[in-house]
């Protein structure tokens, strides 16, 4: 990946990690985290990925699990093999076939 897409951070499908991540890069997600991501950039929940906690990010995609409150700037998407749960809100928000979506969504104005 180059540039503005491009992975600065990786938690590897073998971690669990608890406690706060800040960042201003972009962060992919492989293995387990409890507690709250906070990144400028964009943050991707690969599918053998879990997330639990609050999530702040510019977007989100989502193809693993992810439970809590979750606030994105730009674009949310929810993949087929994603799972959320919790409290949503962003500008955009796009969820393919087969993804599960259980909980509240709010449409913020970018």
């Amino acid at each position: 990946m180059e540039g503005k897409n491009q992975i600065q951070t990786i938690i590897g499908k073998a971690t669990t990690f608890r406690g706060t991540i800040g960042s201003t890069e972009n962060i992919q997600i492989d293995g387990k985290h409890q507690g709250e991501i906070v990144t400028k950039g964009n943050l991707y929940i690969s599918e053998s990925g879990e997330v639990e906690g609050k999530v702040q990010a510019d977007n989100l995609l989502l193809a693993g699990v992810l439970h809590g409150e979750t606030k994105v700037n730009g674009k949310m998407e929810i993949l087929a093999t994603g799972k959320f749960q919790g409290e949503a809100e962003m500008s955009i928000f796009v969820v393919e076939e087969g993804a599960r979506f259980q909980g509240e969504c709010r449409q913020n104005k970018k």
